[in-house]
């Protein structure tokens, strides 16, 4: 084999690898359901073909003497073996019981992907006389959920005659997106990183976080999905952001976080602490954007109560806004280079270092992770004959995960909890107090 199909993994990656098996399979599967009939056979090919196209479809992960590494497979006959098992035909799905398809889902969520053997990826074809479905389950450490979008456009441009593009087998350093450009640039970046940690640390002094946890767990065990879809269509939501002015994303983030803090109103300390995540492929110097692969990274809103719906929404923009300004202007250069380095102290003691974080309790207090795909129209290609009827993303969390995205005219929102922390009934509360919030925004006031 060639030593340039020998790829190391980044911070993100090595994350991932340490984290398999004690945090559970950090899959991310997606259901779709599809506009119209499909053969098997035609989805069959479909995802041969992108296995060829997207390299990082058929890799394993290698031991290495210091770290383990990704090796790119060659596309040969043992792909050819290696494929018939990730993809098969599954006829016990009744796709028209939501109930049982979202415990089905929630089924393969927490079945593990054998990265070292088999091809770090799935799927399972679900027959039906006019919408059939498709489970595609992709490991976190082959790409992100920008990648896992790239990959539903070449799936969907397939099933519609279109050939899917080669992607290319990108370097998967962060490093260029996060350090300033010039060494005499790093000393203001480290101070002003290190000043604003001070006051992010004061500023969370003394603050309770919501979250919809009964019981802290010494352990992770299995996470289970719900879908939902919001009273709101696509369109009027989109109205409700012009009115407000401020974006589709920045409303729901107002919304979720009203969400939380709504049942304690007397509690002057509470917050809802929203993890958002950021591409940092914006940040790469021009013409060096890498493509596909795992290129995130996250920092956290803390929304307190505000007198108005339009206060919340100002308050949380100006905190986005100020996260991201810290990321153009290379303000994490500093924790985020460290964390370049956490590969080197391999993957045994990184298990240690998360395992024992779990157990004394010391992981970030977070009411969520909320990450908003927005409309999922552009996965489906131009004149399409095969659409998107649904779709349902998912994967594994240290925190309850909400994934948002609008298609065909309905906000639908995925919920994935950890069953040992959070029963299904707060879900289903905290679901039905989103609801109350989006049922009284028309009668909120515009932003002044």
């Amino acid at each position: 084999m060639r030593s340039s199909d020998l790829i190391p993994l980044n911070r993100s990656e090595h994350l991932y690898w340490a984290g398999e098996g004690h945090l559970g399979p950090i899959n991310q599967p997606y259901v779709l359901r599809l506009s119209g009939p499909v053969d098997a056979a035609q989805v069959r090919q479909a995802l041969r073909e992108l296995t060829t196209a997207f390299p990082r479809l058929r890799s394993v992960i290698e031991p290495g003497p210091w770290r383990d590494r990704m090796r790119i497979l060659p596309d040969d006959r043992t792909v050819d073996q290696l494929f018939d098992d990730a993809y098969r035909i599954e006829s016990s799905v009744d796709l028209d019981d939501r109930d049982a398809l979202q415990a089905w889902h929630s089924a393969r969520l927490n079945e593990p992907l054998s990265l070292e053997r088999g091809l770090p990826w799935r799927a399972r074809f679900l027959p039906h006389p006019t919408q059939p479905g498709l489970l595609f389950v992709v490991h976190h450490i082959v790409g992100d959920g920008r990648s896992m979008v790239q990959l539903l456009c070449a799936i969907l441009g397939r099933l519609n005659g279109q050939p899917i593009a080669a992607s290319p087998l990108d370097s998967p350093s962060m490093h260029a997106a996060v350090t300033p450009a010039r060494l005499w640039q790093w000393p203001a970046a480290i101070w002003r990183g290190w000043r604003q940690g001070r006051a992010d640390q004061r500023a969370a002094r003394g603050q309770q976080v919501i979250m919809l946890a009964s019981r802290r767990s010494p352990r992770f065990t299995t996470s289970a999905i719900r879908y939902h879809e919001l009273p709101c269509p696509a369109e009027a939501m989109k109205q409700f952001a012009k009115a407000h002015r401020t974006t589709q994303n920045t409303l729901l983030t107002a919304l979720v976080a009203n969400t939380f803090l709504a049942p304690h109103t007397g509690n002057a300390q509470a917050v809802a602490a929203l993890r958002i995540s950021v591409d940092l492929r914006r940040y790469y110097p021009e013409g060096q954007a890498p493509v596909f692969g795992n290129y995130v990274s996250s920092f956290t809103v803390r929304a307190r109560h505000q007198p108005t719906l339009a206060a919340q929404i100002a308050d949380i923009e100006r905190q986005i806004q100020q996260h991201l300004a810290r990321y153009e202007r290379r303000d994490h250069a500093l924790p985020l280079t460290l964390y370049e380095w956490l590969p080197y102290i391999g993957r045994t003691r990184y298990r240690q270092l998360i395992a024992a974080s779990k157990a004394r309790g010391t992981l970030p207090a977070l009411s969520c992770h909320l990450s908003n795909l927005g409309s999922a129209e552009f996965i489906n290609p131009k004149d399409a004959r095969v659409r998107l009827q649904a779709l349902w993303p998912a994967t594994i969390g240290t925190a309850l995960l909400l994934g948002a995205l609008t298609l065909n005219g309905r906000l639908c929102l995925t919920v994935i909890r950890q069953c040992d922390e959070v029963d299904d009934e707060a879900v289903v509360g905290f679901l039905s107090r989103l609801d109350q919030q989006f049922a009284s925004l028309q009668g909120s006031p515009p932003a002044s």
